[in-house]
């Protein structure tokens, strides 16, 4: 990933001009568009000699000429540039003059330390009558405005910007390349004569800090080589300058160019190339599907919301799944703290083969539950919720928090298995669907979104085969496919052809007769509850469900008490439901395989697609909460 930084940062050097090294370095004091009013402290240059010669007033400019590069709060900055934050006083004392008095620390040569020296002299000697006019010329800028304050050097009656002048140019330099191996915090990270972990070559000097976004930490002994020795932590990851600079340029241009939302993290997408040598032409044919400054892309993006796998509005991954596998593609997750990135996963080497395969997937999963959109969900449901795939389902079982407690992280490790094409655990997904299931039922809220939702992640994980824990035994379901249901298809067929069609359309999920009696018994037991609500306009019989902790003996148990209580309001209609229920049961014998969170979702499933097995003679009938 390192190298696909280091190569998307040449070329944009070389392609924009970016060659200069000051590109890296420099910021604009006017980003925000606030700085217009520029103050500059003239100097007169005869022979080497300077004096002060007037304080001129002017309109923004192009920020490459001023130099400018904020240093620490309590210090000058890296040039005699500054913002004027507050008192204009304090600002040229503390960082116009402070940064001149410091010339003997800068590591300039000692003919570009007496030239400053004598700057420094003629402003000192000037220093109250320049501030008067400053203060003079700062009165005539607007209130909404805010100023700048640098150094002009008047030679044959031009005026020199710093960026004209290469003393000023050498400094920036020179503290730019100080945060590649100076860290306040920690110390000194230089090598000598040693090889570059990135081009290879041996250099005079390599720097332990130059690498962007590190996942490692030199406090830490584990991960240092030397132990505590800060000074030979450089050996880890030996970067030299001009690696260093392509770096820093290519981690700026991802960063601003490459930088997508995902269900509460933002990923930074790093394309390198898999074919050999630096393709020029590949490279800027990749930049230019993926950057957001390609107007082409915006417009394409806009298109169907239904082809997105993410949040992003700028979803990016379906248009790198369009591509040939000429490249590969890092994922970094990362949270922002302060200026700081913490890289939370880093996921590597995605081909668009692989992206594609997960929005086919999507596609065939997504038709596969039309049918239930279409179905299921009440007319008000159906205003909120589709029922298609994106990993926002994946986050509805594993949100940023609930209860106080935080799911980020495993959030995460399933994203980055399902990229890769790892195995997941399918009794964890089925344990974290039914407590947001449970959760839901406990407070009389509707169920079948949930549940519905979570059916549609199993299938999703199950189209790319990653359970770890059914792949055997899905192997054969696989081969043979999950069919797509058709609603007019199930109406004109007999409830007894009808379920079966349904478990033939599911064969991966219903692989076992007590997975089918669990499923139809919960069909019929939300028959009971409907018909309980229009008749009392209340569900008693929801209270013998234990909340969902469903298991063998409670299923087996359940089932003449469902039957008595139909005979009882004498609306029994589904003694061809409740014979095959209980066929179901003898052929799943005793000692059921699956867990009680199996037996809990394939129970709530059925309470959830009852609306797919209707018996002629039900009434229109509406469970309470459904809406």
């Amino acid at each position: 990933m390192i190298d696909a930084v280091g190569r998307i940062g040449d070329y944009i050097q070389r392609t924009y001009g970016g060659d200069d090294l000051l590109s890296t370095f420099l910021e604009n004091p006017n980003s925000n568009g606030k700085y217009k009013f520029v103050l500059i402290v003239v100097l007169k240059e005869i022979e080497g000699e300077y004096s002060f010669s007037r304080v001129e007033r002017e309109e923004f400019k192009d920020f490459k000429i001023y130099l400018y590069k904020k240093g620490a709060p309590n210090g000058t900055d890296a040039t005699p540039t500054s913002k004027v934050a507050g008192k204009l006083e304090k600002t040229f004392q503390n960082r116009f003059i402070k940064w001149f008095e410091n010339y003997d620390s800068y590591d300039i040569s000692i003919e570009d330390k007496d030239a400053l020296k004598k700057m420094c002299r003629a402003i000192k000697g000037q220093a109250e009558t320049i501030l008067a006019n400053l203060e003079e010329k700062f009165a005539q800028k607007k209130s909404d405005e805010y100023a700048i304050i640098t150094v002009g050097i008047e030679r044959d009656g031009e005026i020199c910007y710093p960026g004209n002048l290469q003393v000023f140019k050498n400094i920036l330099i020179r503290k730019g390349k100080d945060k590649y191996y100076l860290k306040k915090s920690q110390g000194e990270s230089l090598g000598k004569e040693a090889a570059c972990s990135v081009c290879k070559g041996t250099k005079d000097e390599v720097y332990g800090f130059a690498i962007p976004w590190t996942f490692h930490t030199f406090d830490k002994p584990g991960f240092i080589a030397g132990g505590f020795k800060v000074n030979e932590s450089w050996k880890n990851t030996p970067v030299c300058f001009d690696c260093a600079t392509r770096l820093e340029v290519g981690k700026k241009y991802i960063e601003e160019n490459l930088d997508f939302g995902f269900y509460g993290f933002r990923y930074l997408l790093v394309p390198k190339l898999t074919l050999a040598g630096d393709k020029k032409e590949v490279l800027e044919e990749i930049l230019d599907i993926l950057g957001k400054k390609d107007q082409k892309r915006k417009i394409k993006i806009n298109r169907e919301v239904k082809n997105r796998i993410t949040s992003d509005e700028e979803e990016v991954l379906e248009f790198v799944q369009d591509q040939k596998d000429f490249f590969s593609n890092s994922l970094i997750f990362y949270k922002k703290e302060q200026s700081s990135y913490r890289i939370l996963l880093l996921i590597d080497g995605i081909l668009p083969s692989r992206l594609r395969a997960l929005f086919n997937a999507k596609g065939k999963v997504d038709e596969r539950f039309i049918i239930y959109n279409d179905s299921i969900f009440s007319e008000a449901q159906k205003e909120k919720n589709h029922l298609e795939f994106n990993f926002g389902v994946l986050r509805r079982f594993f949100p940023s928090e609930s209860k106080n407690r935080t799911f980020d992280k495993i959030f995460l490790e399933i994203v980055d298995k399902i990229f890769v094409g790892d195995q997941i655990s399918y009794h964890l997904l089925i344990y974290f669907i039914m407590s947001k299931v449970k959760e839901a039922f406990i407070k009389g809220y509707p169920t079948n979104i949930t549940t519905l939702n979570g059916f549609l992640l199993l299938h999703y994980i199950e189209e790319l085969n990653l359970f770890k824990a059914k792949k055997a035994e899905m192997k054969d379901m696989n081969e043979q496919g999950n069919k797509v249901l058709r609603i007019e298809e199930l109406d004109s067929l007999p409830l007894e052809q009808r379920i079966e069609r349904f478990f033939e359309a599911n064969k991966a999920f219903f692989n076992s007769d007590s997975k089918k009696a669990t499923f139809l018994e919960g069909v019929l037991t939300q028959k009971l509850l409907n018909i309980q609500w229009m008749d009392k306009k209340a569900t008693p019989f929801r209270n013998k469900l234990h909340g969902l902790n469903m298991n063998e003996a409670l299923i087996k148990r359940l089932l003449p008490e469902i039957q008595n209580k139909l005979e009882e309001y004498q609306k029994n209609y589904y003694r061809d439901l409740e014979s095959l229920i209980a066929n179901h049961f003898v052929l799943a014998g005793l000692k059921w395989k699956e867990v009680d969170d199996e037996l809990s979702f394939y129970f709530v499933l059925g309470m959830d697609m009852h609306k797919l097995f209707k018996h002629a003679k039900e009434e229109e009938q509406i469970i309470v909460g459904e809406a």
